[in-house]
């Protein structure tokens, strides 16, 4: 008797958490663009101000797929922190690998190429995501803060 309830409870606990599958980030038509704050915590050296911004997207429920770049957008900065906003394409979601659809939860992360010191290549001594604060997960609709540091 109480195998069989343990037995019982476990199949409807199982079945209960396959059920409910938050899809907080699923596709919003009525957000068209990602603001994003680069935020840096210490002294960062700039000699080069030109620099690149790139946004992916990738499914949330998908595991060890490559996420698709959606947009991506040139800089002149000359000092941190400052904001840029990044325009998402119209029906975005139709660009992303491997297939989703609007229901599907969507999750958004930006990509940082700037050759900050000006030695001719991306690397040493330039301005990096800091991953050891915050994976730089950005939500399209929000104000988002992205840290970033000058790399070792």
């Amino acid at each position: 008797m109480i195998r069989s309830m343990i037995t019982f409870l476990s199949v409807v606990l199982i079945s209960s958490s396959c059920s409910t599958i938050q899809h907080k980030e699923k596709m919003d038509s009525t957000n068209n663009s990602v603001s994003v704050k680069l935020q840096n915590s210490g002294a960062i050296s700039i000699k080069n101000p030109t620099g690149k911004i790139k946004l992916y997207a990738i499914a949330a429920n998908i595991a060890d797929v490559p996420a698709t770049l959606i947009a991506e957008k040139s800089f002149t900065q000359n000092e941190l922190p400052f904001e840029i906003k990044l325009d998402l394409p119209k029906n975005h979601y139709k660009l992303i690998k491997p297939a989703v659809n609007q229901t599907d939860p969507i999750k958004y992360y930006i990509a940082l190429d700037w050759d900050s010191n000006g030695d001719g290549t991306v690397g040493k001594g330039d301005v990096a995501i800091d991953f050891n604060k915050k994976f730089p997960t950005v939500f399209p609709g929000n104000s988002n803060e992205v840290f970033v540091l000058q790399a070792d």
